[in-house]
């Protein structure tokens, strides 16, 4: 069976319609439906990148096909210079591939450091604070306002703790819960390393964007449902100032 050539142009359609219109349209469309919002943005994204992978697969396969044919004499023996292309379409698509890993290596290893060097400073600062709601939460040494939802734990501040009420101390906890609850430390970390990925991008950059408003808000809506706006409210203001 022949390479279906016709899907390449389609897929590159669809792959810039998704990265030219996604920033233009989707920004400020799904406050009140922010776990939907976060599952379109994703599904965009990753169809792109599956229409852009079918690209490559099907280049090969027509690369494959046409070698084929060369060697079986199909396309008559004035097709020589046509087969001297073909043969060195396998080693630049190799070149072009090594290039590209080379490329991606180089943007996530500043990441990787980031984190090693990160993660043991936390390790070694916090200490257990309490259990919310089946949550371990830590409590930090910084002198600023500050609150964090990992995979599995939370983490706030000296700072933040002595500067909230009870009532406000409540919220933050209820706000960082609806984050570990609803996975949102890994899914803001997906959207990073596809902003890294493609930082040419405005489509990346307001994916990265929407992405943390959306989880923003999601677990908002987590803590209103044990904790009053107003509450809320008080309690976020510490950490913008």
């Amino acid at each position: 069976m022949n390479a279906p050539l016709l899907v390449i142009p389609l897929a590159i359609e669809w792959v810039i319609v998704v990265t030219t219109l996604a920033p233009i349209l989707m920004p400020g469309k799904f406050q009140k439906s922010p776990q939907l919002g976060i599952s379109i943005w994703f599904t965009a994204f990753l169809s792109a990148g599956i229409a852009t992978i079918a690209v490559l697969v099907i280049s090969v396969w027509a690369y494959l096909d046409t070698w084929t044919a060369l060697n079986n004499d199909e396309l008559g023996s004035e097709s020589w210079f046509a087969a001297l292309l073909v043969s060195f379409a396998p080693w630049v698509a190799l070149a072009a591939g090594g290039i590209t890993f080379a490329l991606v290596n180089d943007r996530i290893e500043p990441l990787v450091a980031n984190s090693k060097e990160i993660a043991p400073l936390f390790a070694m600062t916090k200490q257990p604070l309490m259990h919310f709601m089946g949550t371990r939460v830590y409590l930090v040494e910084l002198p600023i306002a500050f609150a964090l939802a990992s995979n599995r734990d939370i983490l706030i501040s000296t700072f933040a703790k002595d500067h909230l009420s009870q009532d406000e101390l409540a919220a933050v906890l209820w706000h960082e819960l609806g984050h570990v609850k609803q996975k949102h430390f890994a899914i803001k970390r997906l959207a990073r390393f596809i902003r890294v990925l493609s930082p040419k991008l405005a489509a990346s950059r307001a994916l990265l964007n929407e992405i943390d408003l959306l989880c923003e808000v999601s677990a908002d809506n987590y803590a209103l449902k044990k904790v009053t706006a107003p509450t809320l409210n008080l309690a976020r203001s510490l950490f913008e100032n």
